[in-house]
């Protein structure tokens, strides 16, 4: 038994160690090409067509998608706040908790896990493409810096429009709340207004806007990372995607927490 064990746990160090060098392996990788990026925004301008295309492809083809999720978040925050409540807590506390709610949590987080699968898997798809069709070595062939030309219009694009979309998002899933309370709670609307002007504060709505901008670098930053990495084909652009949307859901949850701890 013992000399079965002791192959086991060798194999088991040697796992660990290859999936640590893998790991800083990537990281590096990482670190690299945003420093890259960092270094090359201030010519970003010579690829100003690119930038307005991605804030397109990123914004406003994202606005559907996180408008009608940020709408049915405020009916069930809504409703579930309502049902909590007792009958003797005034019926205003479910407008100052669906504000509260959605302005700080729910609608940056909702809209960044779902952004996370669009967004993020159609960026790593698109570079990952590229990469295996050789199209960034003909980039480079022809004296293109593929960072500058690729991966920076996208980032920036994320980091603009993100904030943007979860400004849309807040409103809307405010006026979900207020349907949904007055809808299916009973809760009249004036009420619902009247919890909201009370627990309203600039802050809240200004942090939200805050976590739209780290999850927009996150989701892009990672996406193109990934898909400038490919290796394998085409099989190797769906495990990309794949990673995409995972690394991207686990680091958006991550950052959400240490967002919440250090600026609330």
């Amino acid at each position: 038994m013992g000399a079965t064990a002791f192959p086991s746990i060798l194999t088991l160090f040697r796992l660990l160690g290859s999936g640590t060098v893998r790991f800083f392996t990537d990281l590096g990788r990482y670190v690299s090409i945003v420093w890259w990026m960092l270094r090359n925004i201030p010519n970003a301008k010579e690829y100003s067509r690119n930038i307005l295309q991605q804030m397109v492809v990123i914004g406003n083809n994202s606005i559907p998608i996180v408008l009608f999720v940020s709408f049915f978040v405020g009916m069930v925050t809504a409703v579930q706040s309502s049902y909590q409540l007792y009958d003797w807590i005034p019926r205003a506390v479910v407008g100052a908790l669906v504000t509260k709610s959605v302005l700080l949590e729910l609608v940056p987080l909702l809209s960044a896990l779902v952004l996370a699968g669009k967004v993020g898997a159609t960026i790593t798809a698109e570079i990952g493409t590229m990469r295996v069709t050789e199209q960034i070595d003909a980039l480079e062939a022809l004296a293109f810096d593929p960072i500058s030309f690729l991966i920076t219009p996208r980032v920036l694009a994320g980091v603009l429009m993100f904030p943007l979309l979860v400004v849309f998002g807040d409103f809307v899933a405010i006026l979900g709340g207020m349907f949904g309370a007055s809808s299916i709670a009973g809760i009249p609307a004036e009420a619902f207004v009247e919890g909201m002007k009370g627990s309203f504060k600039t802050y809240d709505a200004v942090f939200g806007i805050i976590k739209g901008v780290v999850f927009g670098y996150i989701i892009t930053s990672v996406a193109c990372f990934q898909g400038y990495g490919v290796q394998g084909g085409s099989e190797g652009v769906g495990r990309a995607t794949m990673s995409t949307v995972v690394l991207t859901c686990l680091a958006v949850v991550v950052m959400d927490f240490i967002l919440a701890s250090v600026l609330l």
